[in-house]
């Protein structure tokens, strides 16, 4: 028996709508896969922990549907015309799809075929249910099946990872963190390798169902909970002496504060699923709070490894210690704005010490900041100051980054082409901060930059805000201020990429 599959290719907005009408209309199945899927514009989606992507389809979808002939008319001639006729009657004004013939198979044993045991170090082997394990005695032996979860073993930076595992002397009794532990596989061998306790953690439902039933086959005693489960595993006051995240590069930037937060002092924090090229950056986010470095690289990803620099402790044996090292602390600091005045106050501890109007900020930091605006107001009105704004990049944040999707690809095709970037950039400190200036980087398929772009405040700000602000360029931007600007741009004929980011002229 053979198969007819019907392959369209649509934008984003209807890939889903159109597959629950082909599957209204017969189809046996449909799936939705990234048009560009193994090209340089591959986009893969992920959510955050806790979410999901909003749309779960891609710019360009192929969106392919499978008919059984045997059961259905697909095997007569007109059949794709009629297909596109009551699917226009849906609404769906549709090109004639691909088509091709898929044979019966036993698809059980062609699955099954593709994976073998993979031995990984010197004991370590991921052997699939339907294969017998490895005689050697000292194996480790993960039994994990290909399934809904990520993770069978044959990936470079699942590899890496479970190398590492492999490698490390003092394991035992180690307490490790699986973040988007996928199919589990990690923690499993983590556990085998004598971590305990291990908990692993991931946004998929379904990866949490794959990852309990692998534990429960490899008898390995792992928590798996989801972000928002509110669970004491991932509560902010728990540690871990090892946390380990196999992601993507850019979630393992976003994750960053977070990630390095549940390590225990002199703990461990190993990352993974990094490009080689992508090492730097990822290093350079991890770089306020510890030192990465690249342990190993394998067909181009790497495996980064850190530790957090130890905490000197300050040994206080009573409360009333306590409170006269508060008392110190804040005379100190009073003595300071007494001494530097206006400048160390306002150019210096104002910036650092403002809280964020995103409510992130401690209710000590927005209290203790509140404090030192009274004295520095006070401070000023004795000695004088003159009123002028922190020139601070750290204060701004680029929420929003767009460059129009349809003048974008057809810059991809033709020559130099009028496209509009718009931003959305926000003063995310309560205090006014000078504007800076606005560079553009545009890049090809291989992220080699083509053309580089700096804008003044007087060129990137809209007209409107200008206008409603005349002094931005003495006073600069109030506190939370959110500017919405939209830049035209003209595109090298192979750009395939960009980015933005602030800066000040020095």
């Amino acid at each position: 028996m053979s198969y007819r599959e019907l392959v369209f290719t649509v934008v984003a907005e209807i890939a889903e709508p159109l597959g629950d009408a082909l599957l209204e209309l017969g189809a046996l199945s449909v799936t939705v896969e990234d048009d560009a899927a193994g090209g340089y514009d591959e986009n893969p989606l992920y959510g955050e922990p806790g979410l999901s992507p909003e749309v779960q389809a891609w710019e360009r979808s192929s969106v392919t549907a499978l008919f059984n002939p045997e059961i259905d008319k697909s095997g007569s001639p007109e059949f794709i015309a009629d297909l596109l006729g009551s699917l226009k009657d849906a609404g769906f004004k549709l090109a004639a799809p691909q088509e091709k013939t898929v044979e019966e198979q036993d698809w059980v044993r062609l699955t099954q075929s593709q994976f073998s045991p993979i031995q990984i170090g010197e004991r370590i082997w991921v052997v699939p249910s339907w294969h017998d394990a490895p005689s050697d005695p000292n194996a480790i032996c993960l039994a994990v099946d290909p399934g809904l979860a990520f993770g069978t073993g044959s990936h470079p930076t699942t590899h890496l990872c479970l190398l590492w595992l492999e490698q490390q002397q003092n394991l035992e009794n180690q307490s490790l963190l699986d973040y988007g532990c996928g199919s589990g596989i990690l923690a499993i061998a983590a556990s085998k390798l004598g971590a305990k306790p291990v908990v692993g953690t991931d946004i998929d439902p379904q990866a949490m169902v794959a990852a309990r039933s692998n534990a429960e086959i490899n008898n390995t005693v792992i928590q798996f909970v989801l972000p928002n489960e509110d669970a004491p595993e991932l509560a902010a006051q728990t540690k871990y002496d090892i946390v380990m995240a196999n992601i993507l590069a850019n979630p393992l930037q976003v994750l960053a504060p977070a990630l390095v937060n549940k390590i225990r002092p002199g703990g461990q924090i190993v990352l993974s699923g990094v490009l080689a090229r992508q090492a730097e950056e990822v290093i350079a986010t991890y770089s306020q709070w510890l030192t990465l470095s690249v342990w190993k690289e394998s067909e181009g990803w790497v495996c980064l490894h850190g530790t957090p620099p130890k905490v000197k402790k300050v040994s206080i044996s009573s409360p009333t210690q306590k409170k006269t090292l508060r008392f110190i602390l804040f005379s100190l600091l009073l003595i300071l704005l007494l001494v530097f005045g206006e400048h160390l106050s306002r150019n210096s501890l104002l910036p650092a010490l403002a809280p964020r109007v995103d409510g992130s900020s401690s209710w000590i930091a927005v209290k203790s900041f509140s404090l030192l605006n009274r004295i520095d107001q006070k401070l000023c009105v004795a000695l004088g100051c003159i009123n002028r704004p922190v020139s601070d990049f750290a204060a701004w944040k680029i929420t929003a980054a767009t460059l129009s999707p349809e003048k974008a690809r057809e810059g991809l095709k033709n020559a130099p082409n009028q496209s509009v970037l718009e931003v959305e950039i926000q003063n995310r400190l309560a205090i006014s901060v000078l504007i800076p200036n606005l560079e553009i980087s545009l890049t090809d398929a291989d992220e080699s930059e083509l053309k580089s772009i700096q804008l003044t405040p007087k060129e990137w700000l809209p007209i409107a805000w200008q206008t409603s602000h005349p002094e931005f360029l003495q006073k600069g931007a109030p506190s939370g201020e959110l500017i919405n600007a939209q830049l035209p741009l003209s595109l090298p004929a192979n750009a395939a990429g960009y980015r933005v980011r602030v800066l000040y002229p020095q």
